[in-house]
C-alpha cells in the first residue's frame, strides 16, 4: 500500500540501515521492545514534535504505530523536508488529512511554494484545522519567491477567511499571505500574531487589533505599506518592528520619510532590521518597560549627496530616540544608535539623559568606540546592571581594529575627565557575551573592563562569557585582572568559557579557573 509516497507497509529488511538483514532485524526488534512499554499517550505525544511524514513513516514497526501516528495533535508539513513537490506534496497532505482520527489539534505548521494550482487545497487544508479547532497556525510560503512583495504581488496566497472569524486560534504566523478582510474580524483568542513580507495599510492594521481584543503580541517583519501604527489595543502588551521591505520610489534627500509608532500601552517595543525612512518619531509610550533598538536606516548613500548629510540624519535619530526613551528601564541599543552616539561624543554632543536601570549593547568589535559607551554611561546614572554583546568579523580585521584603538582606550578610561564624568554609583553587574579567542583583539575590552572595576563603588560581579573555544593564554589575560585595586571590597569576576583548548606545545597541567575573585 503506497501513501503519497510513504509505503506503509514496507517489510523490515528493506529499510535501510547501513547493516545486514540480521542485525536490521534485531535492531528493529531491540526498538519496539522498548517503545512497547510506553503508554500510547506518551507517544502520541513524541510523535507529535516530529513532521508528519516521520510520524507516518512508524506504522512500519507494528500494528500499534499505525493506529497512532494519524492521532497525532500538531500536523507539520514541509515541503522543502520532505523532498515532495507540487502534486505529490499535495496528495500526502491530503491522505493525512484523510486518514486523521483525532478530534482536535493544538498546531498546524505548512510550508510549501506557492502555486495558484494548489490554492484549493490549501484552503481545504486550513478548513479541516479550523474544524479541528486548532489553536496555532503556521504559514510560510517562502520558498522560491522573490524577496520584495512588488515583485510577488501576484503570487502571495490569500489567506481565506475563516481564518478571521476564529474563535479558537491562539497563535498565527504566516509569510507571503495577503491580507484581505472585508468583513469583520473576530479572532476572540488571539494572542500572538506574526506576519512577514506582506503589504499592509495603517486602517487594515486597525481593523485586525480592534477584531483580536486579547491579542498580546505583534510582529511585523519585512512588511511595507503604512507610516504610522497607531497602538490603542489595550491588550497589546509587545510591539516588534522587524525590517521593512524597500519603497517602489527612489529615496531624495531633504524628503521626510517619517515612521511613527504610539501605544500608551505597551511594555515592549522592539525595532530592529532595515529601514528606509529619515526619522522615526516614538511618542505615547508611559507605560513602555523595555526598549530595542536595532535597526539600521537605508540607503547609506544617495548618488551626489555628500556623506555628512547622511551622517547628520542618523545623528538626528538617535538623539530623538533615545530622548522618547529616556523614562524606559530596561534599553538595548545597537546598529545605527551605537554609531550616531559615538559620533556626537566626539563633537561633545552628550546623550540625553536617561532613568534607565538596565542598558544592554550589542556591538560588532569592529565598532567598538569607547566614545560611544562612555556617552551612555554618563548619560545613565541610575543604571545597575550592564551588558555588552559582542560579534566579530574576521581574525585579521579584528586585530588591525584592536591595534589602532587600544592607547586609545587605555588613556581615555584612565582620564579623569573620564572617571568624573561616568559616575556609576549604582552599577552592581556587568556581562560581556560572546568573548572570543584572541586576547589582543580584547585589550579595548580589558581596558573598560578595568575602569568598571577601579570605580564602580557598589559593584557585585562581572561575567565574561566566552562564544567559542579559548585559549590559555586568553585566561592568562583575563586573570591580570586580578591585580586592579577595586573600588567594590565584594565585587567577583567570573569566566565563563565553553572548553578550554590546550595548546599541544606547552601542555598545560592545571584546569584554567572557572572564576576568581
Amino acid at each position: 500500500m503506497e501513501f503519497a509516497g510513504v509505503n506503509l507497509k514496507r517489510p523490515i529488511s528493506e529499510l535501510p540501515d547501513g547493516g545486514d538483514e540480521t542485525q536490521t532485524k534485531k535492531h528493529h526488534t531491540l526498538t519496539r521492545s522498548r517503545l512497547s512499554e510506553l503508554p500510547d499517550l506518551a507517544l502520541v505525544h513524541i510523535l507529535s514534535h516530529l513532521y508528519t511524514e516521520e510520524a507516518a513513516k512508524t506504522n512500519v514497526l507494528s500494528k500499534r504505530f499505525n493506529s497512532l501516528w494519524n492521532s497525532v495533535d500538531s500536523l507539520i508539513f514541509s515541503e522543502e523536508y520532505s523532498g515532495k513537490n507540487g502534486a505529490v506534496f499535495v496528495e500526502f497532505v491530503d491522505d493525512v488529512m484523510r486518514f486523521h482520527r483525532r478530534k482536535f489539534i493544538d498546531k498546524f505548521y505548512l510550508q510549501i511554494s506557492h502555486c495558484k494550482t494548489y490554492e484549493e487545497s490549501v484552503d481545504a487544508w486550513l478548513k479541516f484545522a479550523a474544524q479541528k479547532q486548532v489553536k496555532t497556525v503556521h504559514l510560510n510560503f517562502d520558498k522560491r519567491f522573490p524577496y520584495f512583495v512588488h515583485q510577488a504581488s501576484d503570487l502571495v496566497y490569500t489567506l481565506p477567511k475563516i481564518l478571521y472569524k476564529n474563535e479558537n486560534l491562539v497563535e498565527l504566523i504566516t509569510r507571503h499571505c495577503d491580507f484581505q478582510v472585508k468583513g469583520k474580524i473576530n479572532c476572540s483568542r488571539l494572542k500572538l500574531l506574526s506576519i512577514s513580507v506582506t503589504r499592509l495599510n495603517e486602517e487594515l492594521i486597525s481593523r485586525i487589533l480592534s477584531g483580536c481584543n486579547v491579542l498580546e503580541s505583534l510582529e511585523l517583519k519585512d512588511c511595507t505599506g503604512f507610516d504610522k501604527l497607531k497602538i490603542n489595543s489595550g491588550s497589546l502588551r509587545v510591539l516588534r518592528i522587524v525590517g521593512e521591505q524597500p519603497p517602489k520610489h527612489r529615496i531624495e534627500k531633504g524628503v521626510d520619510y517619517v515612521l511613527d509608532i504610539s501605544g500608551p500601552n505597551l511594555v515592549s517595543l522592539e525595532v530592529s532590521g532595515s529601514l528606509f525612512r529619515t526619522k522615526l518619531r516614538l511618542m505615547d509610550l508611559g507605560s513602555l518597560v523595555n526598549a530595542v533598538m536595532s535597526f539600521i536606516i537605508l540607503p547609506k548613500r544617495i548618488y551626489h549627496s555628500k556623506s555628512s548629510w547622511f551622517a547628520a540624519r542618523d545623528e538626528e535619530i538617535a538623539r530623538e530616540v533615545l530622548g522618547s526613551l529616556c523614562l524606559v528601564k530596561m534599553v538595548t541599543v545597537a546598529g545605527i544608535i551605537f554609531k550616531a552616539i559615538s559620533t556626537r561624543e566626539a563633537y561633545n554632543l552628550s546623550s540625553p539623559w536617561s532613568e534607565r536601570r538596565c542598558l544592554t549593547l550589542c556591538i560588532p568589535i569592529m565598532d567598538w568606540s569607547h566614545l560611544g559607551i562612555a556617552s551612555l554611561l554618563h548619560s545613565s546614572p541610575y543604571l545597575e546592571s550592564l551588558v555588552i554583546k559582542l560579534s566579530y568579523c574576521s581574525d585579521t580585521c579584528v586585530l588591525e581594529h584592536a591595534k589602532a584603538h587600544s592607547a586609545d582606550s587605555k588613556h581615555y578610561w584612565k582620564s579623569w575627565t573620564t572617571v568624573s564624568k561616568c559616575r556609576l554609583l549604582h552599577l552592581k553587574t556587568v556581562k560581556v557575551v560572546g568573548f572570543q579567542v584572541s586576547c589582543r583583539s580584547m585589550e579595548p575590552l580589558f581596558h573598560f573592563l578595568e575602569f568598571l572595576l577601579e570605580n564602580s563603588e557598589v559593584l557585585e560581579e562581572i561575567t565574561i562569557q566566552a562564544s567559542r573555544y579559548v585559549t590559555r593564554a586568553v585566561l592568562d589575560e583575563a586573570m591580570k585582572l586580578l591585580s586592579v585595586r577595586t573600588a567594590s571590597p565584594d565585587v567577583v569576576v567570573q569566566f565563563e568559557p565553553p572548553h578550554l583548548w590546550v595548546d599541544p606545545l606547552c601542555m598545560y597541567a592545571e584546569k584554567a579557573p572557572l572564576f576568581f575573585t
